[in-house]
């Protein structure tokens, strides 16, 4: 076979590949066969690719490129796979796994590429992360929490079984109240923290408006921005809603102000009230923290578990109009259609 006719036969085998980019390069690491799948994968015109090097398709934004001299020296002499970020030709990224392997024809020749999009999978490797260190807080937090009542059961027992005093069965009482209405609120927040499998097309809007509903006093003013669909678990991302309009309205008054619109990978959830300290804004998600006598301080350590369980992140900064602002990001919007 000619070298014409394994040309266009290796063409033909490029151009059949569809869920992934298929290209080559020449022994300089320059792109030297750029099919029409991989143009579709990248959005690069062939006569913009070709001739580039490699590296070109790396996302500096996205942290320091690998040095492409030393991942084409060990590709040389075989295989060599490699993840980091990629960008399109319209500046979106995603996380790809690139795989160069040596061409050769009696000598070297160049390299064949395949790329592929594992932007799912590090989403979900990102989400097992956080998880675990949810399960570290979690398990700190019962050996924590759980050994203060302990101690004043176990006291007041003592003195009860000394002197007969009902004052102290009053108090083993409330204790074991609280320690209930404590595992309970734990069970939730690690419920909540599990890592979300079966993510959904899922409309913000409509979710607000569910939320909303039983978050806010009828007095509260609510204004949306219209926010691009997210994959995730409507039910979980009702739930984030309802925590943070139920934070402002807690801190903010019935007649609080909440506004909701989109960031770029994300999107805001700010009031009108009267802010957090900025010393405070480490510790809000915190479970158990409140700077309310009557609150909890599970419902922003709930937001903040259902978020790290889509693989997004959340703070909080101070709002524009001097209250609460919290950013929800790391999302990648899909389209509407």
């Amino acid at each position: 076979m000619n070298d014409a006719v394994a040309g266009d036969a290796y063409q033909q085998l490029l151009e059949g590949v569809t869920d992934h980019a298929l290209f080559t390069l020449d022994t300089e690491g320059r792109i030297s066969m750029w099919p029409e799948t991989a143009k579709q994968f990248y959005g690069h015109d062939t006569g913009d690719a070709v001739g580039r090097r490699l590296d070109v398709l790396f996302a500096e934004k996205q942290g320091e490129p690998p040095p492409v001299e030393d991942l084409l020296a060990e590709a040389k002499v075989d295989s060599t796979e490699i993840d980091n970020w990629h960008e399109r030709a319209d500046g979106s990224v995603f996380w790809g796994t690139c795989t160069l392997s040596p061409l050769s024809k009696g000598k070297f020749d160049g390299y064949a590429v395949i790329v592929r999009d594992t932007t799912t999978r590090k989403q979900y490797e990102r989400m097992l992360e956080r998880q675990n260190d949810r399960l570290k807080e979690f398990t700190d937090i019962l050996s924590h929490d759980l050994r203060n009542p302990l101690n004043v059961l176990s006291g007041h027992l003592k003195q009860y079984k000394r002197t007969g005093d009902e004052k102290h069965v009053e108090v083993i009482e409330k204790t074991t109240d609280r320690m209930e209405r404590l595992v309970e609120d734990l069970l939730r927040v690690a419920r909540q923290g599990q890592v979300v499998e079966h993510p959904e097309p899922t409309d913000i809007g409509r979710v607000l408006e569910v939320a909303s509903g039983g978050a806010l006093p009828e007095t509260a003013t609510l204004r949306y921005v219209s926010v691009p669909n997210v994959m995730a678990d409507p039910d979980r991302l009702v739930q984030v809603f309802e925590n943070l309009l139920r934070n402002s309205a807690d801190h903010g008054g019935d007649d609080v102000t909440v506004r909701i619109g989109p960031l770029s990978g994300g999107f805001y959830v700010e009031d009108d009230g009267p802010g957090i300290p900025e010393d405070d804004r480490n510790r809000v998600f915190d479970h158990g923290y409140t700077t309310r006598e009557d609150g909890t301080g599970y419902g922003l350590s709930v937001v903040r578990s259902i978020v790290g369980a889509h693989g997004w992140d959340v703070s909080v900064v101070g709002a524009d109009q001097g209250g609460a602002r919290f950013e929800i990001t790391g999302i990648e919007f899909i389209d509407d259609t």
